[in-house]
């Protein structure tokens, strides 16, 4: 559905922050009362919390038919229902802001106000300001020139960004929104009079069309489609727009400024900084914060030469990446030490008290065990928890109870005076705080932490003022620094100068989520070989064919919690030597696990993924791909470490199909690992099958057909579970 656009924004007002979700309705959200509330409901249901605040942006020509939507008795009694949790509502205000004329006006007859959440048009303004920088990082129009190259502009100009201003809108609703940005946001300009708007790119046409539509403006447009052709134009008799796609230093608007151009006829749509004295500017980019971490020029790069909105750059081979010590997560061995072989559940176990089946997940017992977390808990308790703290939180997820009672411990414990500290176990009633004079929220073990966002907007809810609050993590599994970053910044943020404390024992990135699909998409092929009958080669008639789809089918159904067998039916295991142990496991090496060598391998992958060296870096530009080097599987050659990274990896990282070499190399590889099943060398043959069938591992094509028809040809149906998954392979394709 991309009939309606949506970004979270907040405001600061008496004390507090809130979140307001802001909602753009595209032009096909009008067409009935359903689709209408399916858009407000798209929007909200995407939310990480229930907003203070709806701010819903619409045309004052849809206003009728916003009139007659609204009052669907149904449809808004069941849209405002889910503005509330166990009877409490969350959203305390939905506004309406039309857009005529330019204004923005807040149509007050709308307003389902429960509080005092005030909205002004600055604020409807900033916020509307807000989605268009929202739009720029959602799209990738800024792009960061790779390490040892810089963007050459057409301007002359040399330096690390590059804006595709034509990438910002990918929907129709999209481009609505910003054109009507481009109408309502930019200032002085009379556009009933304008009979020629002056473009410096076509990739910008279809925005200043529809800023033209809405403004009800009939002027032509007329493109120059490079630097040196807008310079010659002369200045026109008639009224004018010219509107420059995107500008890091200001050189074309300040060369047409002085050819006469008045500034207040130039509108720069995207620019780095506002050029008050050149031109308006649409996006500032330096009031978004998009620009941190911007690396300055040292004049030894490599030019990428511009063309208009386009590179002339030839595409690199893709860059490989060998996996070793200074991937190294850096409390990987700290979490082994007390987790492993007896502290991580069984791949895809299912944890009841979440209600859920994590990829991987801890055992609470061995965190509470553990002398180093239990000092930790209590140095970081004497230090930073707050004298103030009277009320421990925690929820019911198996982990956190035992962590809230050594807390609620502590606390008596410590006081200096008599104090009777409460223990409450999350969700929360209205009247739990009523008297608290400062929270701490405990949990044992946390991701991404939707959970704590839960609470944090909870607590805020609750609490009558504003006291002091402290997170305390055990463990933490998010899917990335990036993630976890996040997660502080969303729980220490608060409307007072003091932030919130935050305290994590332990963090260790695992990777994306989309991890665990592997085991989804080998079930989904297992369904599919259970309907195949025909064999795709000569040499394997059907009946033999037909046998080796149901091997595979019950070889998968049997590995939905683990990694794939070898082709004897035995499970991989790892040897001694493992570079990430430290020899810290080699006399307990046969009682690793499956998941804790998975949790090892993903970590690693995921610390590549984030290394601040470009050259050790597991992450792509929009110029170079990157893949895991084929060495990488002979420096690992244990089965179980080769399968892991077929696991942990993301497709774009096995993906050989773009570079020959890469793609023999890998061909050449996996001939040797089919053929020798039955060896140690060639157990983890299934997992490579798998992968290449699902399609996550690519080869070129012609490389895959031949490496299929060799492989099958040498071992016939000797394994029909491989043989089933080369043929699966045939396939797909």
């Amino acid at each position: 559905m991309d009939n309606v656009l949506y970004f979270n924004a907040n405001k600061d007002s008496n004390n507090h922050r809130y979140d307001v979700l802001c909602i753009y309705l595209g032009d096909k959200s009008w067409q009935d009362s359903t689709s209408f509330y399916a858009a407000l409901e798209k929007a909200l249901k995407n939310t990480d919390t229930l907003p203070d605040c709806i701010v819903v942006y619409i045309s004052t020509d849809n206003l009728d038919g916003f009139r007659q939507y609204w009052d669907n008795k149904e449809l808004h009694d069941s849209f405002t229902n889910r503005l509330s949790k166990n009877n409490i509502f969350y959203t305390k205000t939905i506004f309406i802001v039309g857009m005529s004329g330019g204004n923005f006006v807040i149509h007050e007859e709308f307003k389902n106000n429960l509080n005092s959440i005030e909205l002004d048009t600055k604020d409807a303004a900033d916020f509307y300001s807000f989605g268009l920088s929202e739009l720029i990082k959602r799209n990738n129009v800024l792009q960061v020139a790779p390490a040892g190259h810089t963007f050459k502009h057409p301007s002359g100009r040399i330096n690390k960004l590059f804006i595709q201003s034509r990438e910002i809108a990918s929907t129709e609703t999209e481009l609505q929104f910003i054109g009507k940005g481009l109408h309502a946001l930019v200032a002085n300009i009379h556009w009933s009079e304008i009979k020629t708007i002056y473009i410096d790119t076509m990739g910008i046409y279809s925005i200043v069309k529809e800023a033209a539509l809405s403004a009800g403006c009939v002027a032509n447009i007329e493109s120059y489609h490079s630097y040196d052709s807008l310079r010659e134009l002369n200045l026109p008799t008639e009224e004018y727009l010219v509107v420059i796609s995107a500008s890091t230093s200001g050189g074309m608007a300040r060369d047409l400024v002085s050819r006469g151009f008045s500034k207040e006829k130039i509108v720069t749509f995207i620019d780095i900084e506002d050029r008050e004295s050149l031109s308006q500017v649409l996006i500032n980019l330096s009031s978004t914060g998009l620009l941190e971490g911007l690396s300055s020029v040292d004049g030894n790069e490599t030019d990428i030469e511009l063309v208009g909105e386009h590179f002339s750059y030839k595409a690199k081979p893709p860059k490989q990446v060998t996996i070793g010590l200074p991937h190294k997560p850096k409390f990987l061995l700290d979490i082994l030490k007390d987790f492993c072989i007896s502290g991580i559940n069984t791949i895809n176990q299912r944890v009841d008290a979440i209600g859920k089946s994590p990829l991987l997940s801890l055992k609470p017992a061995n965190l509470y065990s553990s002398k180093k977390f239990d000092d930790w808990f209590k140095e970081e308790l004497s230090w930073s928890l707050s004298s103030s703290i009277d009320t421990v939180i925690y929820s019911e997820d198996g982990a956190s109870e035992a962590l809230a009672k050594k807390a609620l411990e502590f606390i008596r414990s410590n006081s200096s005076k008599e104090k009777n500290p409460s223990l409450l176990k999350w969700p929360l009633d209205k009247d739990d705080l009523r008297n608290a004079t400062g929270v701490i929220v405990v949990t044992g073990f946390a991701g991404d932490g939707g959970k704590l966002r839960q609470i944090s907007r909870d607590l805020r809810e609750y609490e009558n003022k504003t006291i002091p609050r402290h997170f305390l993590v055990g463990v933490g599994l998010p899917q990335s620094m990036e993630s976890w970053k996040k997660l502080d910044q969303f729980l220490v943020r608060n409307a007072t100068p003091r932030p919130y404390n935050f305290s994590v024992w332990k963090v260790l990135p695992v990777g994306p989520d989309s991890i665990k699909k592997s085991w989804d998409e080998l079930a989904k092929l297992a369904s599919k070989a259970d309907t195949e009958t025909a064999s795709p080669l000569g040499s394997i008639n059907d009946s033999e064919a037909a046998s080796c789809y149901e091997a595979l089918s019950a070889c998968i159904a049997s590995a939905s919690n683990c990694l794939l067998p070898n082709t004897l039916g035995g499970q991989l295991k790892l040897t001694e030597g493992f570079v990430f142990f430290d020899d810290k496991f080699d006399d307990k090496i046969e009682s690793i696990t499956q998941s804790d060598t998975l949790l090892s391998i993903a970590s690693v992958l995921q610390a590549a993924r984030e290394h601040a060296d470009p050259e050790k870096c597991l992450r792509p530009t929009n110029y170079q791909s990157v893949i895991i080097s084929p060495e990488n599987f002979l420096r690992f050659n244990d089965d179980i470490l080769q399968a892991c990274i077929l696991r942990a990896s993301l497709p774009s990282e096995l993906d050989y199909s773009s570079d020959h070499h890469l793609s023999e190399l890998m061909t050449e590889f996996l001939y040797k690992v089919f053929t020798r099943h039955k060896h140690p060398f060639g157990y983890a043959a299934l997992e490579f099958a798998g992968a290449l069938a699902v399609g996550k591992l690519k080869l070129k094509k012609e490389h895959s057909k031949e490496l299929i028809e060799r492989t099958i040809e040498k071992i016939g149906v000797e394994s029909k579970e491989l043989t089933g998954l080369l043929l699966m392979v045939l396939n797909n394709n």
